[in-house]
């Protein structure tokens, strides 16, 4: 892909930071050795591996295959394909709430009873659609996530405290590698994905200044908000709607 470190480049990296060797990460991740070294050898990593380095990594499985360039499989996907599916209004309830009460509505989001998935789940709009660089594999992840355009500008809104207040469309050019991921932008989709900003920025070689403005004290749970909605039906998510409004006194 274009402008994004290959995943056995990017897995070395990441192995680094959690001072893992190979043999210890195919332990972890119960492979074989050899797979591991194949992959930092320029292979591309099978689904298996994938599945198994996401717990020992410390990130999800469905992020991996989108860093690997490859489709994220069914079961990993976002639980409906509703395009009226939007957890915006989650989002800007969790950004007024007291801040002690943003870990009960990760609690009620987490307490839903999981649906049977039928299909593919997640986001799926015509402009959807990127040439491969970093950009796209910032837009693929928010997608992950079941947030469109517009959600990921809200929750870029979020965790940055509205430092980074951004269109759709600006959000859209980023994917399309028209609009430049700063680092500071980085950071911020950092916060929202919950992954950290380091591995984030090593997949598209961005340098990150250590004066960067830190993120909102509430970027970790909208992080966890975000990731844990993915499993809601619109139903579900309606009744979450509810309570996260309940919790914001509104």
């Amino acid at each position: 892909m274009t402008g994004v470190l290959q995943f056995g480049a990017l897995l070395a990296q990441l192995m680094s930071h959690r001072a893992l060797d190979c043999a210890s990460l195919a332990a972890s991740a119960g492979i074989a050795p050899a797979q591991v070294q194949a992959v930092l050898d320029g292979q591309a990593p099978t689904e298996r591996l994938l599945r198994g380095l996401g717990p020992v990594l410390g990130l999800h499985a469905a992020d991996l295959f989108v860093l690997a360039g490859q489709s994220v499989p069914d079961d990993l996907t976002p639980i409906t394909r509703n395009p009226n599916w939007s957890i915006d209004t989650v989002v800007y309830n969790t950004m007024v709430m007291p801040a002690e009460n943003r870990r009960p509505l990760l609690a009620a989001i987490r307490a839903q009873p999981l649906v049977r998935r039928e299909g593919r789940g997640g986001v799926d709009r015509p402009y959807h659609r990127y040439e491969p660089g970093f950009g796209a594999v910032l837009l693929e992840l928010a997608h992950s996530r079941n947030l469109t355009w517009t959600g990921t500008a809200k929750a870029l809104y979020a965790v940055t405290d509205g430092r980074i207040y951004l269109s759709a469309s600006t959000i859209g050019g980023i994917g399309r590698s028209t609009v430049e991921a700063t680092p500071e932008l980085v950071a911020g989709f950092a916060g929202v994905l919950g992954i950290p900003a380091p591995d984030l920025a090593a997949l598209g070689g961005i340098h990150m200044p250590d004066d960067l403005p830190p993120l909102h004290s509430r970027a970790a749970d909208v992080a966890a908000i975000v990731w844990e909605a993915r499993r809601l039906t619109t139903t579900q998510l309606q009744e979450i709607e509810l309570t996260s409004r309940h919790l914001a006194g509104r």
